[in-house]
């Protein structure tokens, strides 16, 4: 077959975010594959693609600066034309888009099309779009073109129950393939930090559920001696005066606010953590979850959607609402050695179950099930 894959996200902002490492896991799954397949992949710079599979082809799309129009002309525009002169037995795009000036899924394709359904969390959490219209019109639009495709990629059972109660969709038109954890950048190592810490990466977005963790983090170091601080990864970064307004418990100088990390110095903090804590309110499928699994660091994460399908029972749930569960939770991890050591141990072995290989196995398998029937 000829497969085409959108791998634009890779040249955008997206390179840095989960479509971004979703699109490079799957490249990187099928450089290890042996298929007879030809692949195509539809990029807008192929100097930023990190793994090509064995006699890919590159076919160029055009990315005028227009700004936010910039999306809406690359693939409701040009991409439709470029798929035509490709001639492709299938194509994927690997993800819709809740906001206008983003790429997603093109309004038709000429040929059949397969796309990967991450999340649907502005729909559990419509604060996400911002209050603005454009976008809150895109993202209907995106959803009832991705109802079109002819397979739905999912990547949790909870995305597929998801799928089929927003898009109205069968199930049996949906496929739950789980994602993968690079194991050569998240893996487990001695920890040599002079103050251990507690880790956070999600920022400020409303899913996330930042200040959970630092109500939780003021509870313990009250009700504790232990010597944690608490580092957060992401955008929104709180002045001095705000954190002591929301928090006036908490010592803010025992809190770090990093907005932004390059993949290698994240793993590192992953690595040298005493304790992940991700208690999300709604997650498609939760990779950070995995990554500090495979980084040997144990998790304490939510009982909502994907988060318990992916966790299994390597980490210790809480409901995402119950601040005084999860500092408990943490309390308990950080006091109880055997505990520690347990989840550590359940961690690298949940992860190891989850890899870019087995993934992109299986989305051929999808491809072809598209295509033949």
């Amino acid at each position: 077959m000829r497969i085409i894959l959108d791998v634009t996200p890779l040249d955008t902002g997206h390179r840095t975010r989960g479509v971004g490492t979703y699109t490079r896991g799957l490249l990187r799954g099928i450089s290890t594959l042996s298929s007879s397949h030809t692949w195509i992949l539809v990029t807008h710079d192929p100097s930023g693609l990190p793994f090509l599979p064995p006699g890919a082809h590159i076919a160029r799309l055009p990315r005028p600066p227009l700004g936010r129009l910039t999306a809406f002309v690359t693939h409701q525009l040009l991409m439709p034309m470029l798929l035509t002169r490709l001639r492709g037995d299938l194509v994927h795009f690997p993800s819709i888009s809740a906001h206008f000036s983003v790429t997603g899924v093109p309004c038709c394709a000429p040929l059949p099309a397969v796309v990967t359904i991450h999340d649907f969390t502005p729909m559990h959490i419509p604060e996400l779009m911002h209050g603005k219209r454009v976008n809150h019109w895109w993202y209907a639009r995106q959803r009832s073109w991705a109802k079109r495709m002819a397979r739905l990629i999912c990547v949790s059972r909870a995305t597929r129950d998801d799928a089929v109660r927003f898009l109205g969709v069968s199930p049996s038109r949906c496929a739950i393939v789980y994602e993968g954890v690079d194991t050569d950048l998240f893996y487990p190592t001695e920890r040599a930090h002079s103050q251990p810490f507690i880790l956070f990466v999600g920022g400020d977005h409303p899913n996330k559920n930042r200040e959970a963790v630092l109500g939780a983090f003021a509870r313990l170091c009250r009700e504790t001696a232990l010597p944690h601080r608490l580092v957060l990864v992401g955008p929104g970064v709180p002045g001095r005066a705000e954190l002591t307004e929301r928090h006036p418990d908490l010592d803010p100088s025992r809190v770090t606010f990093i907005p932004w990390l390059a993949r290698g110095d994240l793993a590192d903090r992953f690595r040298q953590a005493d304790l992940f804590v991700f208690p999300s309110r709604h997650e498609g499928f939760g990779l950070p979850v995995l990554e500090a699994m495979a980084s040997g660091t144990p998790v304490i994460t939510s009982t909502a959607s994907s988060l318990p399908e992916v966790a299994g029972d390597a980490a210790l749930l809480v409901n995402p609402d119950d601040v005084e569960a999860l500092a408990d939770a943490m309390r308990r991890v950080l006091t109880d050695r055997a505990l520690w050591r347990r989840l550590r141990e359940a961690g690298l072995a949940r992860a190891k179950k989850f890899t870019w290989t087995k993934m992109a196995r299986e989305t051929v398998k999808v491809y072809e099930e598209t295509v033949t029937g």
